[in-house]
């Protein structure tokens, strides 16, 4: 669906003109697009902590990914030319998902130790 190129609103593409600004819409000649310019780098960073996270060093890599993705979510939501919501959602899945696994890694550690611990062998 085609965007205003002035003031970013949806447009249907038979639009003569936008409804919110009266910029010159798709049908009087001109398809304006907005597309992000840049990705934003804590997106990024988010993805390679949650992955790292996960494969690596699961509490710590978790908790950035966690961090960073939300950092990116609130800087793409202020900005319209950042890009990378999509990276810094999987950034924020892997993340969360690498925590709870390694938290459940750890309980399940130390209840082994405890029941081997309080064992009559």
């Amino acid at each position: 669906m085609p965007f205003c190129a002035n003031c970013g609103h949806d447009l249907s593409p038979a639009a003569i003109a936008c409804p919110n600004c009266g910029h010159p819409g798709p049908a009087a000649g001109t398809v304006p697009v907005v597309a992000p310019t840049r990705t934003e780098g804590f997106a990024i960073a988010s993805l390679v902590c949650g992955i790292v996270g996960f494969f690596g060093v699961p509490i710590v890599g978790s908790i950035l990914a966690i961090v960073f993705a939300s950092a990116a979510r609130k800087r793409i939501a202020q900005d319209p030319d950042l890009g990378g919501g999509d990276l810094a959602r999987a950034g924020m899945i892997i993340g969360w998902i690498g925590l709870i696994l390694a938290i459940v890694v750890v309980v399940f550690a130390i209840v082994l130790v405890f029941a081997i611990s309080h064992s009559n062998f």
